[in-house]
């Protein structure tokens, strides 16, 4: 069984715009790999390589939380432990949805 083993910040929409306040890290790379992300940030539309250097992470962080919740769901699969999907726990869900999306086309 696969344990997860670091903690992932749960981020709800990854499309937000970055904040204004940064700070610097420096990282080395290869020249190779220097002017691959030089012409990666323009070839893919990024206004700058930090703007895809961020984007990268930004994928990371995406991919780490659908693991983390991917193995939630198998824990709670394998617990047996289950909430019974009753004609009413369906509608709710439905309604829930429906919600959420209104609330999202709205903003």
């Amino acid at each position: 069984m696969i344990e997860w083993g670091e903690e992932v910040p749960i981020i709800p929409n990854f499309s937000y715009p970055m904040s204004r306040q940064t700070s610097t890290m420096t990282i080395s790379l290869p020249e190779d790999l220097k002017q691959f992300v030089k012409k990666r940030s323009l070839t893919a539309h990024y206004g700058t390589p930090s703007d895809y250097i961020r984007g990268l992470i930004r994928e990371d962080l995406k991919r780490l939380e659908q693991e983390r919740l991917e193995q939630e769901l198998l824990k709670g699969l394998r617990s047996g432990k289950g909430i019974p999907m009753t004609q009413e726990a369906w509608k709710q869900l439905r309604t829930e949805a429906a919600s959420r999306i209104r609330a999202k086309r709205s903003s």
